[in-house]
């Protein structure tokens, strides 16, 4: 496999994945050395530093995923082969005459798990177990080994994915697939197909979804609601010969278009360009039919047509293979690459920049709170300290008073503090009640009870109405009570740094909109999905029906699992470091009597005393410079433009 590589480019996805792969190492070793510099100097607490380490796991793991949806026959099989595995000198995935991929397929790397190609069996969604469960369960899959030292095996082992099998239609009707008038039906032998296979690419993050057309995302909620949401990017598969069919129309106004948040990032090609010349035409004749059918598909889908991108994979592949670059320019796939590769990949480092951010600046702003109260409390000292050499006892009883007032002040601020505690605690424990993940899960399987017992279609819209009445309100409240959290935190930083001098803690804003909008795309899910009179007809059973509620139950828990992780990140983040900063003022003030009563005892004391703050001192002004450094360091790694590249911007 290697020799076979060896000539044949990867394409522009290849730097980019690599300039993403490194600057997530760089920013997640730099958010290391933070972190740790922070514990050794103690100007965090444990908690803040296990959150950053989080993060630099997740810098660390994190995958990009592309997903392909096209109807069948539309080439999308060999456009994947085109732009991702062409460095293999033959196809991967099956493509051509009587070849077409049948089963969704997810393609990826996991170095703990050998080679392989693992399926599961269509029966499979007889059972009432969402396609998740499954594929958490290795036991139900079939697993086809792959010897990536042997290319010419892996087209033999891929045939897998085009299989198919004859069953009765009554058969096909009860696994909710759509059946004609024939008395027996050819479906996938397949449901789900998870392929692991050693690409560099792959090796680097990229994850690739293939899913072939309207049936299968139609019947598979997983794909639908979990699957194409979460992917960074769509690419949408139509042909020139069949310009955009009424099933493909349906496809992308069922499944693609309502995705709101993938806008950005949808690609829609017009493959099989290579078609419009048959030798004769001239060139500009060919140039102005493509833009013809390109305006045309941009129209018929409601886009701009700089998203429309007109190609022949097929030529894209075979000239790749060949190191034909005339060939290879004729058939447009690189202006696809570039902009995949430059738009989705700065996308996400916008995002990982955007979380970095906000973990570290918390972070900084703490450690430097605490840096500049020690400072500036021995700068206070010393240049006290330094007056009293001359035994000035008036002075000292001054300094006494002084340092009396400020234990008293300190003290009104712990007695505060744990005033500001309960209220704290009382609305962490208010927003743990409304967002407790289990208790979304019950109303899901209380949901899901009433969906599976309801003989009518009003029923089961009745019993899902109720389901998001009850989960939107929830949020809703929580909501409000998060407004309540703000409020308090804007008032008690005023009155802390009023009345005790404690610097304000910097919280960056909670945005709340997130939630109710999932929970309202859920629904306009579940509407279009589960409640339409076409989806109750062809599912035609209770368990069919509550297998896909399941799915949006489960999709609706994981929104109240974010909600309540984050809520508790946030609210923590406000109270640890005003809880630190009065502790600190507590030591301070410890500090200062201590020793006043030494300088009262002796000359030689003070002299020493002196001594040990200036060292003190100097401690703090490194660590000042220090902070200066790891600040400047993760500013340079996030300067990330943050505006995205639109699809197109490339040409």
């Amino acid at each position: 496999m290697s020799t076979a590589r060896a000539g044949r480019s990867l394409g522009a996805f290849e730097p980019s994945l690599a300039q993403l792969r490194d600057w997530r190492q760089s920013t997640a070793e730099a958010l290391a050395q933070l972190r740790r510099w922070a514990l050794v100097n103690q100007l965090t607490d444990e908690h803040t530093a296990m959150r950053l380490a989080h993060l630099e796991r997740r810098l660390s793991s994190e995958r990009l995923a592309i997903a392909f949806v096209a109807e069948v026959s539309r080439g999308k099989s060999e456009l994947i082969n085109a732009l991702f595995f062409a460095d293999l000198g033959a196809r991967l995935l099956p493509a051509g005459a009587g070849l077409t991929t049948m089963c969704p397929a997810e393609i990826f790397h996991d170095a703990t798990r050998p080679p392989s190609i693992r399926v599961l069996a269509i029966e499979s969604r007889e059972e009432s177990r969402a396609l998740r469960e499954h594929i958490a369960d290795s036991a139900t899959w079939r697993e086809i080994p792959l010897d990536p030292g042997r290319p010419e095996t892996l087209a033999e082992a891929f045939d897998v994915l085009s299989e198919t099998q004859v069953v009765a239609a009554s058969e096909a009707h009860a696994l909710g697939l759509p059946v004609g008038e024939a008395a027996s039906v050819e479906i996938p032998r397949w449901r789900y197909a998870l392929v692991n296979f050693p690409h560099p690419l792959l090796e680097m993050g990229l994850v690739i979804l293939d899913t072939p057309g309207l049936n299968a995302l139609g019947n598979e909620p997983e794909l639908t609601l979990h699957r194409l949401p979460e992917a960074d990017a769509i690419v949408f598969v139509l042909s020139v010969d069949t310009g955009a069919t009424r099933s493909d129309l349906d496809l992308w106004r069922r499944h693609v278009e309502p995705l709101e948040e993938t806008a950005g990032a949808r690609y829609i090609v017009l493959n099989k360009i290579d078609g419009l010349r048959d030798g004769l035409k001239p060139e500009s004749q060919v140039f102005g039919e493509i833009d013809r059918q390109v305006r045309a598909t941009a129209e018929a889908l409601r886009v701009a047509p700089t998203q429309v991108f007109a190609l022949s994979a097929k030529q894209g592949l075979v000239a790749r293979i060949q190191g034909d670059g005339d060939a290879f320019a004729k058939s447009r796939l690189y202006r696809l690459e570039q902009a995949l590769a430059g738009g989705l990949v700065h996308a996400r480092q916008v995002d990982h920049a955007a979380a970095v951010r906000a973990e570290a600046r918390a972070l900084l702003a703490e450690s430097r709170a605490l840096i500049d109260s020690r400072r500036g409390f021995v700068e206070d000292q010393v240049a006290e300290l330094s007056q009293l050499q001359g035994r000035n006892q008036k002075l000292v009883d001054t300094l006494g008073r002084k340092a009396a007032d400020e234990r008293k002040r300190i003290e009104e601020a712990r007695t505060a503090l744990v005033g500001l505690r309960a209220v704290h605690n009382r609305l962490a424990d208010d927003l743990a009640g409304l967002l407790d993940p289990n208790r979304a899960r019950d109303e899901g399987i209380k949901a899901r009870a009433a969906v599976v017992a309801s003989p009518f279609s009003a029923g089961i819209g009745s019993a899902v109405d109720a389901y998001f009445r009850e989960v939107g309100g929830r949020i809703e409240r929580a909501i409000a009570v998060i407004h309540e959290v703000k409020v308090m935190m804007v008032t008690v930083n005023r009155k802390f740094a009023a009345e005790y001098g404690i610097s304000p803690v910097e919280v960056a804003d909670f945005a709340t909109d997130r939630f109710p909008t999932e929970l309202a795309r859920l629904e306009a899910v579940c509407r279009r999905e589960l409640k339409s009179a076409s989806s109750l007809l062809t599912r035609g059973s209770g368990k069919l029906a509550a297998l896909f509620f399941d799915s949006v139950a489960l999709k609706a828990i994981h929104v109240f699992e974010i909600a309540d992780r984050e809520v508790r990140v946030w609210m923590n983040a406000f109270i640890r470091p005003l809880e630190a900063q009065v502790s600190a003022f507590q030591e301070q003030a410890n500090y200062r009597i201590g020793g006043m009563a030494r300088i009262r005892n002796a000359e030689g004391d003070l002299i020493d005393r002196v001594g040990e703050l200036q060292h003190y001192l100097d401690e703090q002004v490194r660590l000042s410079r220090e902070w200066d450094g790891h600040r400047e360091r993760i500013q340079a790694l996030l300067a990330v433009r943050e505006a995205s590249l639109a699809p197109g911007d490339s040409d």
